[in-house]
């Protein structure tokens, strides 16, 4: 049986749309969904939710009970905090060659 690229397999669940958007947002801390619906613009309530779950079910995020009443907190998992690296590098990547791609 041929192993799988562990980049593509990595990519097909991170790096589809919003996937890195959210952990980047997650990496300041637990946040509310709509504290994250805000910080997202133009991302749908409705994909966002779909993400949460997806991202639950895999383990990189999980939904705190805020304590207070029925709202809940989405937070990184240590599986998801491991991201932050990949996420200030792709920041770093985009900050050094985004314009030049843009201007072509």
């Amino acid at each position: 049986m041929p192993q799988k690229c562990p980049v593509t397999l990595t990519w097909r669940i991170i790096g589809r749309p919003w996937r890195l958007v959210l952990i980047d947002r997650l990496l300041d801390g637990p946040k509310t969904f709509n504290q994250l619906l805000e910080s997202m613009p133009g991302i749908s309530s409705r994909t966002l939710s779909k993400i949460l779950k997806e991202l639950q079910q895999i383990g990189i995020i999980e939904k705190i009970p805020a304590g207070d009443d029925k709202r809940y907190y989405y937070t990184l998992t240590a599986m998801g905090k491991d991201l932050e690296n990949l996420v200030k590098e792709t920041k770093r990547w985009a900050d050094k060659w985004l314009t030049k791609i843009m201007e072509k």
